[in-house]
């Protein structure tokens, strides 16, 4: 898929990018078809027309779907039992889902019947890109899906913007039978879990210098004896973001040895990486996959009963990379509490020099810390092993991939991990200021100069700062802190 324009995306139903969706889901880009994808759609309503018109029996077009699909539907009704089958599958309740996840979800619809392989009329895809390009409000549930299809929520975007029109054969299908709600919470999730990640090894770079842990971890001559790709990356990020710095110089380390999670940092992160890169492969290519039944072929012009709708590759790829986030959550909350004690430290206890009253300073953090940590760990557990139901449509539908699931999680977990890493970041910059020790690394040094501006050092008897001024500015600054991450490539 290529622009046009910089804010206009051209969608040709084959080369739909994961940057591409967030750039229509987040900053509003406008699309457009390609005549080619015109051309294929119009190639596949022949074949399936020509199929029809054979008296051939094919699923959701001549036929009723799941446990009716030996009814027979003429021509005469396709309309009604069109609107019939969206509505009966219209049960979804719940949460909404947000504006990016519903732009990215119509996104994903259109490219797919862009493809031509759904059977579906130009004028549906024409629909979709008008209801994009004029920022239409879908109102799209995110609770139904057991990941064979986003039935529910698919039903919710067909008839909000397709409920004035007679669909033809097999339209309705098309429109129910795809997984592009999954799909967009799957990109969604993986963009902002690995900037997430990026943004953790920076972040990390600063609690070894709070820390004064020993960088010889992230040496050459470390990295050379692992020849991961992630490893090195990461490793070369924290070497980049720590250059200059007195932990470098002789005296700098207080330890030969240090705890793990210091130590095995940049092997966490970046086997992390490699796990996101092996999920980024899966969901970019799910993108532009089939997801419907049946597939036509425009090659062979005929038709093909499949399962493409089971979306078993998306879910694991999301369950891959939920849980490389499980070891760099953790090993986060083992270096905080390593901070704030003092035996581990040899700072202050809790970070703040005693008053006289006792207060336990930023022990209360890493408490709180310890605890969104365990919730994020719930959130990281493989959902590819679940089974929802063996007994749905006669015993059709006996499996379930439940990826919709694993894509919410997703982010949910990014949500989460963006506090873990803001609440790192509080305490990094406090046992940094504590120390005293300078210079800090050229990245690390900028990195704590801007939690400077939202969380102010704690002096005695002054209580830890909240994070959630810092959650803000990480937000609205984000081209200040990806800036910062850019600088270790």
């Amino acid at each position: 898929m290529q622009s046009l324009r910089q804010d206009i995306v051209e969608i040709t139903g084959q080369h739909l990018a994961m940057e591409q969706v967030v750039s229509v889901s987040r900053s509003g880009s406008k699309v457009t078809l390609s005549p080619d994808a015109i051309e294929r759609m119009v190639r596949g309503r022949s074949i399936l027309e020509e199929a029809i018109a054979r008296g051939e029996r094919i699923y959701g077009a001549t036929t009723s779907v799941g446990p009716k699909t030996t009814a027979s539907i003429s021509q005469a009704n396709t309309a009604e039992f069109s609107r019939r089958l969206l509505r009966t599958h219209n049960a979804g309740h719940g949460p909404l889902a947000a504006k990016d996840v519903t732009r990215a979800t119509v996104l994903n619809l259109l490219n797919s019947l862009a493809s031509g392989t759904t059977g579906a009329r130009p004028v549906l895809a024409e629909r979709l890109v008008d209801a994009l390009n004029a920022d239409r409000p879908i109102a799209m549930h995110l609770w139904g899906s057991m990941g064979q299809s986003d039935m529910s929520s698919m039903a919710d975007v067909a008839l909000a913007v397709f409920d004035d029109i007679d669909l033809e054969a097999g339209e309705a299908l098309a429109l129910l039978n795809s997984s592009a709600m999954s799909t967009a919470v799957a990109v969604l999730s993986f963009v902002d879990l690995h900037r997430l990640l990026q943004l953790s090894t920076l972040v990390g770079a600063l609690s070894m210098e709070g820390y004064a842990a020993n960088p010889s971890t992230v040496s050459e001559i470390a990295l050379r004896s692992r020849p991961f790709d992630g490893l090195v990356r990461h490793g070369s990020a924290i070497r980049k973001y720590i250059e200059g710095s007195y932990i470098l110089s002789a005296g700098g380390p207080r330890n030969l040895q240090d705890p793990l999670c210091f130590r095995s940092m940049a092997l966490i992160h970046g086997a992390a990486e490699d796990s996101l890169a092996f999920s980024r492969q899966q969901i970019g290519r799910e993108l532009n996959a089939s997801q419907g039944n049946p597939v036509i072929s425009l090659e062979h012009g005929s038709l093909a009963a499949v399962a493409n709708f089971d979306m078993i590759t998306l879910c694991m790829a999301l369950d891959v990379m939920r849980l490389a986030f499980a070891p760099v959550f953790t090993s986060s909350t083992e270096r905080l509490a390593k901070l704030v004690d003092t035996t581990w430290s040899g700072l202050a206890i809790g970070l703040i020099e005693e008053d006289g009253i006792g207060a336990p300073g930023f022990n209360g953090v890493a408490l709180f810390h310890k605890s969104i940590t365990s919730e994020a760990r719930l959130l990281t557990a493989p959902l590819a092993g679940e089974l929802a139901s063996s007994s749905h449509s006669n015993g059709v539908m006996d499996r379930a991939s439940l990826a919709a699931l694993g894509g919410r999680r997703g982010l949910e977990l990014a949500q989460l991990g963006t506090s873990i890493v803001a609440m790192e970041l509080i305490v990094a910059a406090q046992a940094a200021e504590l120390r005293g020790r300078t210079p800090l690394g050229n990245v690390t040094g900028q990195l704590f100069a801007f939690a400077r501006q939202t969380i102010p050092f704690a002096a005695a008897g002054q209580r830890p700062p909240n994070v959630q001024p810092l959650l803000e500015q990480l937000q609205s600054n984000r081209d200040a802190v990806d800036c910062m991450i850019a600088a270790s490539n």
